[in-house]
């Protein structure tokens, strides 16, 4: 197994700190360069510790921006409510005379962020969590987020780099044992980071993944629990949508905007109550812990709306993900990237992965003149649902515009944009919207008709859909996954939508169609071996894989360019076997253009592994779609962005 070393740096700070967005430990240096995370040590004592209470958090977000060791002293709920006599929809917004309106100015995106190199947190046989209430309204979030800022400069739906620029933080150890717990998105979040270690954790309720890291050099995730994944998310993604367009509406309510709407003339004013209603109404049956049945008798079009009906994440899912540079939001990896935008080093082991259950809400991407039609948030101008039998949102029967105060809203904010009275700034940007002059004279109509045309495979923000991946790693050069038991896998998907145009640009060339019912337990593309060390080959060994449950079911799957990797003694339930009501179901897959052959050192190899043979292994071509691999093949090699999620929305959407 490959021993991943860190240095630490001889540092000293002012040893003082406060009690308020911004800590500064009292300390931490061990004087002598040597790695301190060590394995044996999950609790730490001494005057060079900072102890974390709630009233740490009762401002927002604790930002360390200095070295140090940090303990939580109680159980940790992060719910920081501002003014409770606001709306729902500014309670939670930050002070922007504390924090950096570009980095929150979609909200608190984490309890703690950490920007620091030679942090050390403890969690001390304690939790941290987000309240459920937070939750509900900050759909984009991280227990820890490890920057100061949760994208590039220049990347996702707004511009969250301010003037002083993207903060990584390095030489980082999370320890247990403790429970990082509730998460709308995260419990461990990261990009560009360098030698970080997360230890004896327990994770739990988290809706996307426990640790998601890109570009991430030396890592280690080892000996950790996950107990489950969230299964009471009350909302789909088009309750985020509503809650991040209303404050748009504000700012028109406030110009006195109006304009037609399905042929009447209506005020902004007008569609900002409503949706405001809405919004609050929801709020009220997740903060009262309502269930289901009163939500859908007291407040029926907030339910057809919002309600998630299987109550867990409605788009991908993962345990961990280890991933090149950017978000992990388009496809699969294919080529090897360059070496500064692969992540390298890490390792995944002796991890307890249970009860992930997740399901991919597939949402019919409207398309005019080959551009997605998403709002100034990204968020997809949804017209139909999937698979409702009652699918009409947007768009009635016969093609004319159906009003909802969502799609009133975001139509009306494009309109406002194309008109020049929304002029962009860091907390209401204006240059991701797409949504098009003609479908803004579509709706203002009464009587127009409009013949959709859907791009799938995507979902609430155009992310490209990918079913299930529990361990995920891509664009990386050197890794071992190894002793993870993995159990209890479900997907819950309905079937592909099937009256589409096209499919999601941002796909893989190998997976060209709709992934809404795939799961791979262990994902791997455009991987490698080590570049540097004795251990040449990345290693995928002794891994437990059981109990899984979907419409394709994958154990281990290789797929892009990669080489380079061996695959031997792991074990595989009867889930992996073929069975009548499952498509596919098979332990191990390499696609088309892995490097597979039988002598050179970099080679996929197989070892043996117990309980398949060789009709489980299965080596399986491209895309049988041969003009729409070609299409994506070059549109991938016209784009060459680098990163899968450059600033204006899903960047595929716009071709």
């Amino acid at each position: 197994m490959k021993l991943i070393s860190f240095l630490l740096f001889t540092y000293s700070i002012d040893k003082s700190f406060t009690h308020a967005r911004r800590l500064q430990s009292n300390g931490n240096n061990n004087g002598n360069g040597k790695n301190v995370f060590k394995e044996e040590m999950s609790t730490v004592e001494g005057e060079d510790v900072t102890c974390l209470f709630n009233e740490d958090f009762e401002l927002g977000t604790l930002i360390i921006d200095e070295p140090g060791k940090y303990k939580l002293c109680e159980d940790i709920v992060f719910d920081p409510i501002q003014d409770k006599a606001l709306p729902v929809t500014e309670m939670y917004l930050p002070d922007f005379n504390v924090y950096n309106e570009n980095a929150y100015g979609m909200g608190f995106f984490a309890a703690i962020a950490i920007s620091a190199s030679n942090v050390e947190i403890y969690l001390n046989n304690h939790s941290i969590e987000q309240s459920a209430s937070h939750a509900l309204m900050q759909r984009f979030f991280a227990i820890i987020e490890l920057a100061n800022s949760p994208f590039l400069q220049s990347v996702g739906p707004a511009q969250f780099v301010g003037e002083d620029g993207f903060q990584a933080a390095s030489n980082v150890l999370i320890q247990g044992p403790g429970k990082i717990g509730r998460s709308a998105h995260h419990g461990v979040h990261g990009n560009e980071n360098q030698n970080i270690t997360i230890r004896d954790v327990t994770f739990q309720d988290f809706e996307v993944a426990a640790v998601a890291l890109n570009n991430v050099d030396n890592a280690i995730i080892e000996h950790n629990t996950i107990l489950n994944n969230r299964h009471d998310v009350p909302v789909i993604g088009s309750f985020s949508a509503a809650a991040q367009i209303s404050h748009y509406g504000k700012a028109l309510k406030a110009m006195n905007f109006g304009m037609n709407l399905k042929g009447v003339f209506t005020t902004a004013e007008e569609v900002y109550n409503s949706l405001s209603a809405m919004i609050e109404n929801t709020y009220f049956v997740v903060s009262r812990n309502k269930d289901s049945t009163f939500f859908e008798k007291k407040f029926p079009d907030e339910y057809f709306l919002f309600h998630n009906k299987n109550q867990v994440v409605d788009g991908p899912c993962y345990a961990f993900v280890i991933h090149g540079k950017g978000p992990a939001v388009g496809g699969f990896g294919f080529e090897l990237a360059e070496s500064t935008k692969m992540s390298s080093n890490i390792q995944i082991s002796d991890n307890t992965i249970d009860n992930i259950k997740c399901w991919e809400n597939e949402v019919p991407a409207l398309i005019v003149d080959d551009v997605v039609q998403n709002d100034a948030r990204g968020a997809m101008l949804q017209l139909i649902k999937s698979t409702s039998e009652d699918k009409f949102l947007a768009i009635n029967d016969d093609g004319t515009y159906k009003r909802n105060p969502v799609a009133d809203m975001q139509i009306m904010t494009a309109a406002a944009i194309q008109q020049g009275l929304l002029v962009n700034d860091p907390l209401l940007q204006t240059v991701v919207n797409t949504i098009s002059p003609s479908i803004v004279e579509w709706a203002s109509s009464s009587n127009n008709i409009l013949t959709p045309h859907y791009r799938c495979n995507g979902d609430s923000m155009h992310h490209t859909i990918k079913g299930m991946n529990i361990i995920r790693v891509e664009d990386c050069e050197g890794f071992t996954i190894s002793g993870n038991s993995i159990n209890d896998i479900e997907n819950l998907s309905d079937e592909p939508f099937d009256n589409c145009s096209s499919y999601h640009l941002g796909a893989s060339i190998e997976d060209t169609s709709t992934q809404v019912g795939s799961v791979r337990v262990i994902s791997l593309a455009a991987v490698t071996g080590y570049v540097t060390g004795s251990q040449a080959k990345s290693q995928i060994a002794q891994n437990d894989l059981s109990n899984v449950t979907g419409q394709i079911i994958i154990g281990i799957d290789i797929q892009g360019k990669s080489d380079s990797c061996f695959i031997d003694s792991n074990v595989f339930d009867e889930s992996f076997l073929p069975r009548d009501n499952v498509e596919k179901s098979i332990a191990i897959r390499l696609r088309e253009y892995v490097d597979s052959s039988v002598d050179g050192s970099q080679a996929i190899e197989i070892g043996p592994n117990n309980n398949i043979d060789e009709t489980q292994i299965e080596m399986l071509n491209g895309s049988t779609d041969s003009e729409h691999m070609r299409k994506l093949a070059e549109l991938h090699k016209k784009m060459n962005i680098g990163i899968e999620w450059k600033l204006g929305a899903c960047p595929f959407g716009r071709r």
